[in-house]
Parts: C-alpha cells; structure tokens; sequence
C-alpha cells in the first residue's frame, strides 16, 4: 500500500531536482547570451573571474552554504541564481502535473517554459529580446507541428499563422503608433513566436492576460511610487509571465466575453 505512493513522491521530486539543474543551465544563458559569451566552460565569478568549483555550483544549496558570496572574494553572489532556479523546478513539477500523462507534448511545454524564463530574465536585466532565442522557439515550433499531441497549443499550421498575424499584428501596431515609445520591436518579435506557439484563440487570450497582468503591476508600481508614467516596462518579461500562466493554468477571455462566467455569478446571486 504505501510502495506507490512513496513511488509518485520520489517521482515529484526526481522532477523538481531536474527542474533545478536546468534552471541552472538557464542561468548559464541569461547571463552569458546577452554579453556574447560562449556557454561553454565553467562558471566563473563576475567580480574576481575566478572559476567556480563543481561543490560551489549545486543549484540552491551552494547558495545557502555559501551566504549567497562568491567563496574567494565575497563578492555577493546574485539572487537571481537561486530565484531562477527555484522557479523553474517549481514549474516543471507544475507542468509534469498537469501535463504528465502526454509524455511528448510535456516535453514541448518544458521546452516552451525553458525559453520563456531565459527571455523573461534577460528582457528583465537589459530590456532586449534576442533574435537567437526567437529563431529556436519558431525552430522548435515548426517541428513539433510536424508531429503534434493536440493539446492547448496550435497542432495546425493554419492555426499558427492566424495566431502569429494576430499576435505579432497587434503588437506592430502599437509599435508603429507610439513610434517605440510603449514598447519595442523585440516584443513584436516575441509576440509573432508565441502566436504561431499557441495558436489564434490562445493567443487571443494570452493577449488580454499580458494587459492585465501589466495593469495590475502598473498599478501597484504607482502606489508604492516606485515608477512614474514615464519608467520603462520590460514588456516581454510580462508577456512571458502571461504565456506561462496560460500554458499551466489556463485563461479564457472569449469565454468571458460570452458571459458564461459573468451569469454564473449573476445566478449564485440572485
């Protein structure tokens, strides 16, 4: 009686640890990517360039044992690392939740939610969305339509294309009537990958939750008087955060705008 379920905990855990290990990796990227740096080889220290040995690189725990300062120059040691690696060990087991019973569509979520966090982090530190990273979503993307386990995401390649036209449409022509004053060109790029990601009705949703979600953190930023109408937003981090969001719990706009849930509430009321 209790082998199965110790079985499934070990399981959960297997996979919250490999999240880690990948998030690490991430960190690899958002720091080297932006600086056209090589992802190969040790980590180093950015202020003394010291490499970091294998004991003082395990994801979370060297952190802790180090008190988040480099071992040879103390150097504090960013919070970034840990943040990112949490993160993504959190939703990968999130997303082995709810997608663990499609072995191959998990695997193209993982992917999605890789990339996701990589743009979201360096869009956060430099306000830029490399090209590189949106040619490997398309790439990756194009590939999986080949071979798609129809799920909340696009499997049709007319689906795609209406969803990158929407998307990606939008978003230039909020670029073009602000003349890159709200937001820039990369989230128009990043925009056009994750409509042909998730398709035309995702990306309908993914839309109006990216709005919200800015609003709601504009708002909160304005309160605490921490921004002014003028402060720089790193748009595609939020776009990101919204496409996560949607991917692992889901979202439907259209769904509201046909009442559904507005006369549930009415009647539970009345």
């Amino acid at each position: 009686m209790l082998k199965a379920p110790l079985s499934v905990f070990m399981l959960w855990i297997l996979v919250f640890l490999f999240g880690l290990i990948i998030g690490s990796f991430l960190n690899v990227l958002i720091f080297r990517l932006p600086a056209n740096k090589s992802i190969l080889g040790f980590s180093k220290c950015q202020k003394c360039q010291k490499e970091i040995v294998w004991h003082d690189n395990i994801p979370i725990l060297s952190f802790l044992i180090l008190r988040s300062r480099c071992r040879e120059c103390k150097t504090k040691i960013s919070w970034q690392y840990p943040l990112v690696e949490l993160s993504t060990g959190f939703l990968f087991l999130i997303s082995f939740f709810v997608f663990g019973d499609s072995p191959f569509f998990l695997i193209y979520v993982l992917f999605l939610i890789s990339l996701l966090v990589i743009i979201a982090f360096i869009d956060l530190k430099h306000f830029i969305i490399l090209d590189s990273l949106i040619l490997t979503g398309f790439i990756i993307s194009f590939f999986y339509l080949l071979f798609p386990d129809c799920s909340i995401i696009s499997c049709a390649f007319s689906n795609s294309i209406f969803g990158l036209s929407f998307f990606a449409g939008i978003y230039l022509f909020l670029f073009l009537i602000s003349k890159g004053k709200w937001l820039g060109f990369g989230d128009v790029k990043l925009a056009s990958w994750i409509g042909f990601a998730f398709g035309l009705r995702n990306s309908v949703d993914i839309f109006y939750l990216t709005f919200l979600i800015g609003f709601i953190i504009a708002i909160i930023l304005l309160g605490f008087k921490k921004a002014g109408l003028k402060t720089k937003i790193p748009f595609g981090t939020i776009m990101a955060g919204a496409s996560i969001l949607f991917l692992l719990y889901g979202f439907s706009f259209l769904d509201l705008i046909d009442g559904e849930l507005i006369l549930r509430i009415w009647s539970k009321n009345h």
